[in-house]
């Protein structure tokens, strides 16, 4: 995503809305990651690979997979 996407998927979410292309059921949760590197984890349930590229990075989750990135040090729900 460029061009200010981010940020709109963002306060969509927020605004408890799901990104555009997804059902409202499944409104994407926000995580910040508080770690001093960067960080790779995968979700468990969809296998999609969130990147948290250095410390106060916000990633957008599928819903399904926020259980298992509950457990992973160093990440926030926001």
């Amino acid at each position: 995503m460029c061009c200010g996407k981010k940020r709109a998927a963002l306060a969509a979410q927020q605004r408890g809305l799901a990104p555009a292309g997804q059902a409202d059921a499944e409104a994407f949760i926000a995580y910040r990651y508080t770690g001093h590197s960067a960080l790779v984890t995968t979700g468990t349930v969809t296998g999609q690979i969130y990147r948290f590229v250095s410390k106060g990075a916000v990633q957008l989750v599928h819903p399904r997979d926020a259980g298992s990135l509950e457990e992973v040090p160093g990440l926030e729900r926001i």
